[in-house]
């Protein structure tokens, strides 16, 4: 729509918005409104020079206009401070938009000299010890990679073919002098571990300190010189963090830590500067020199003060009056601080199989310290390293189409669990150090609808699905409980195995062995029926079942396929208690299961049973 103004009868657009339509219109209004004063307009006349410059600063205005207009948005900002801006507005964690480094597991090895014990030659597990933490590896790459957690190889059996080979054998007598021990998935991140200190003197409201080193991966730890921890958070308002206690319970083989929450005055959050390539920790603003009572101000001096008057005038509050509460956690005064932090990151950080093998630092643990140290060093000299899988996840910065893309998921995203999915998802992501939830249902209770039934299964050390100990439900709860509704309550609850078996029949076409497909028959079974396949409630389908055998190479045609039940101990072997009625709950050819249980075949090679014509 045409906007103009009327002055002194005279029309004005301002509409204009390019070179030649400001040029254009203000010749117009030279000749319309002062024909009398100047009517000369060859391209080379002063007029026209005029008139030109004024055209070029209403066209530079325009400009500055439209590409500032263009900023207030995400879509169309084109500046990465603004994009940045947009991102802090909107709750997002800046620290990602640098470098990634790459991460993945490592196979781990050690050689230890052979013992005689109860006249057997075994390893002497005296000298396997650990690979500390902070170890670090490199690749072929060039590049290198921490170890994030202690290697303990004192946990492995001895007697486990496995994970213990003969390394080396005597020439004349052929008995074992060395064995080697193999720890397996072990992770490891690209990056270096970094020291650096703050002097820090009086006190300062969000105090910023700015680490020294670009491409800076993470935070891992932040103390001061009296020996308080700070923890990195969200953001400065949120008080208490997770932390993990070592588990003493008997189940500590599974679940080697207790899940805490706790509570954290000292903290701070990060924030990354994408022109800088620096990463900075911001502080809060409590003064631990000072007691809350005396710096939170009481409530009836901030009211209005109609005491004794009629009336009264509008009056200010002094926001300062609330900074200094532990709100928002407190300052460091007067200490230093010690910062460690990982850097590094990049595309180059990305290694293949097999291509992580050389140890360029180990701290190597024995438990016994009489032990001979000579051998100590030589099994700590032995320790190598060998990534069975490729080691993946690093990128360079961030684009800026990425950030925006980010930023909008981010808004989109919820840190609370709303929906039965929601728990579920938030079961199976608890980290695997607090324990392991294999799988989970969840629905709403029967006579609370605000109320979740979360079922959980684990797996137990041979893999198969079972119930989960007193201290991984604890933990789940405690985990849970910082994404929960405040009008949810939520149930964990234990899952049920129901063991089954398959019984089958085949004809086998001429030309074929029919043994070879039966075989084959049985472990095309056994591989659909993977517990890792399955989830808690999935029905079995028959006719999924047919046509799977069917597919097997030498099948004619498939007869007398039954599923089981099987329960308690059978035929020497340990089943789960749960008796299921297979025939009642089978309908249109659908095995339906509970919504409180998987079915899972124990042992395959002895409950899948076929034979053939």
């Amino acid at each position: 729509m045409a906007v103009t103004v009327t002055t002194k009868q005279r029309k004005i657009s301002y509409l204009n918005q390019d070179f030649e339509s400001f040029k254009k219109d203000l010749i117009e209004h030279v000749r319309v409104y002062f024909p009398n004063d100047y009517n000369d307009f060859n391209e080379s006349s002063v007029g026209v020079m005029l008139i030109e410059l004024m055209a070029f600063m209403g066209d530079n205005m325009s400009f500055y206009l439209d590409k500032r207009f263009n900023e207030v948005f995400i879509d169309t900002a084109r500046e990465r401070k603004n994009v940045l801006k947009h991102a802090k507005q909107l709750g997002f964690k800046t620290s990602i938009f640098g470098k990634a480094a790459a991460t993945g597991k490592i196979d781990a090895f050690i050689r230890v000299p052979a013992i005689t014990q109860n006249e057997k030659i075994e390893a002497d597990m005296r000298y396997a010890g650990k690979a500390k933490k902070g170890t670090k590896v490199t690749g072929t790459n060039g590049k290198t990679y921490e170890i994030l957690e202690d290697i303990d190889f004192s946990t492995i059996d001895p007697n486990d073919a496995n994970l213990v080979v003969v390394a080396e054998t005597d020439q004349d007598t052929k008995q074992p002098t060395f064995f080697a021990l193999k720890k397996k998935d072990a992770d490891i991140k690209a990056g270096e571990t970094k020291t650096t200190t703050f002097s820090v003197g009086g006190y300062q409201s969000f105090l910023k300190l700015t680490l020294p080193d670009d491409d800076v991966l993470e935070i891992l730890n932040v103390k001061d010189s009296s020996g308080n921890i700070w923890y990195e958070v969200d953001y400065l308002a949120q008080d208490t963090v997770f932390d993990s206690v070592s588990s003493t319970s008997s189940d500590s083989t599974s679940v080697p830590f207790v899940l805490k929450l706790r509570s954290v005055p000292y903290r701070f959050i990060t924030e990354f500067n994408v022109d800088t390539n620096r990463m900075s920790l911001i502080f809060g603003t409590g003064d631990s020199q000072r007691f809350d009572g005396e710096l939170i101000p009481d409530v009836g001096d901030l009211s209005l003060p109609l005491l004794g008057k009629d009336n009264f005038s509008d009056f200010t509050i002094d926001p300062q009056n609330f900074l200094k509460t532990r709100t928002l956690g407190l300052a460091p005064i007067d200490t230093v601080l010690t910062v460690r932090y990982r850097v590094g990151g990049g595309t180059d950080t990305n290694a293949g199989t097999n291509q992580i093998t050389s140890v360029s630092e180990i701290v190597y643990e024995v438990a016994n310290s009489s032990l001979s140290q000579n051998i100590v060093n030589d099994v700590k000299n032995s320790f190598s390293v060998l990534n069975p899988n490729p080691v993946q996840g690093g990128r360079d910065e961030v684009s800026l189409d990425e950030i925006k893309h980010l930023i909008s998921a981010n808004f989109a995203a919820q840190g609370r669990a709303v929906t039965a999915e929601d728990y579920i998802v938030r079961s199976l992501s608890l980290p695997a150090k607090f324990g392991s939830v294999f799988r989970a249902n969840a629905k709403a209770g029967i006579l609370n609808k605000n109320s979740i039934e979360l079922i959980i299964l684990t797996k137990d050390s041979n893999g198969n699905p079972a119930t989960a100990s007193n201290t991984l439900k604890e933990n789940l709860k405690n985990y849970l409980s910082r994404f929960r509704m405040l009008t949810d309550s939520v149930e964990i609850l234990d899952g049920d195995v129901i063991n089954i078996g398959i019984d089958f029949g085949i004809l086998v076409k001429p030309d074929f062995n029919k043994s070879e497909v039966l075989g084959n028959c049985i472990l095309a079974l056994k591989d659909f029926f993977d517990v890792n396949k399955w989830s808690i409630g999935q029905p079995v389908v028959l006719s999924q079942l047919q046509k799977l055998l069917f597919d097997v190479v030498g099948v004619l045609t498939v007869f007398d396929l039954k599923i089981s039940n099987i329960s308690g101990t059978f035929d020497g072997r340990v089943y789960s208690s749960v008796p299921y009625n297979i025939d009642q709950n089978t309908k249109n050819g659908i095995v339906y299961g509970k919504d409180n249980a998987i079915f899972h075949i124990l042992y395959p090679l002895k409950d899948i049973k076929g034979f053939f014509r």
